[in-house]
């Protein structure tokens, strides 16, 4: 046989050599294993950040949707406000809030708009402060001094925060005057009274009289 066709001669390896190689072996499985266990945890992550902005994204929604209620609620509860307020003014203008008249089964009015004695179907109450508080028995409408902080308008004619609008002495004034008219309705019935008491107030180390601030603190109340 020719020196062409002769086959190679296997090279008998070292028990040394075979141990490297086996250990480059675990070594490349070893690394194949610590990348797919990199990969598995990059899956992880992003699945881990999907579910926290599903999370985030649902605490988002919810939220939106409570403020959209809490808005309609608000939306509602203030054209509820205004129907009760109109449907108060129109009975205290119908009103007579005196005593007298006739009711009957079928006809109650009376209750609601007032008969027509002299007498005054009202309640006096004399407050804390000594203010005088007055109820009409009929209508429940209540008189009370007014507080100029209340009578300040934007040009839409909206009761606004004093440094929101613009002072209304007539409006305030008329409102004056139908106070102390009601303080001089003629009634037969009896005034109650609180405990009274003195209001003092210290600013810039001198006492003054604070009976104004406790008619504010009180001037959305009434004695209904």
């Amino acid at each position: 046989m020719s020196e062409a066709t002769q086959k190679p001669v296997p090279v008998e390896l070292t028990a040394e050599q075979k141990e490297i190689i086996a250990l480059e072996l675990e070594a490349k499985r070893l690394e194949v294993q610590l990348k797919r266990q990199q990969l598995q945890g990059l899956e992880l992550e992003q699945k881990e950040r999907t579910y926290h902005i599903q999370d985030l994204q649902a605490r988002i929604a919810e939220r939106e949707l409570r403020e959209k209620q809490l808005q309609e609620d608000r939306t509602s509860q203030g054209r509820t406000f205004a129907q009760d307020e109109a449907q108060d003014k129109l009975r205290w203008r119908m009103c007579t809030h005196k005593k007298g008249g006739v009711v009957t089964p079928r006809d109650l009015r009376v209750l609601h708009t007032g008969g027509n004695k002299e007498q005054y179907a009202v309640i006096k109450h004399q407050m804390i402060n000594g203010d005088i508080w007055v109820l009409c028995l009929r209508c429940a409408k209540t008189w009370k001094p007014p507080v100029e902080k209340d009578f300040f308008f934007d040009k839409a004619g909206k009761n606004v925060a004093p440094q929101d609008g613009t002072f209304n002495r007539e409006r305030f004034e008329q409102t004056q005057f139908e106070y102390l008219q009601a303080v001089n309705f003629n009634t037969n019935n009896s005034m109650s009274t609180s405990v009274q008491c003195r209001f003092t107030a210290i600013e810039n180390g001198k006492a003054f009289d604070a009976a104004d601030k406790y008619r504010e603190l009180v001037s959305q109340s009434n004695l209904r």
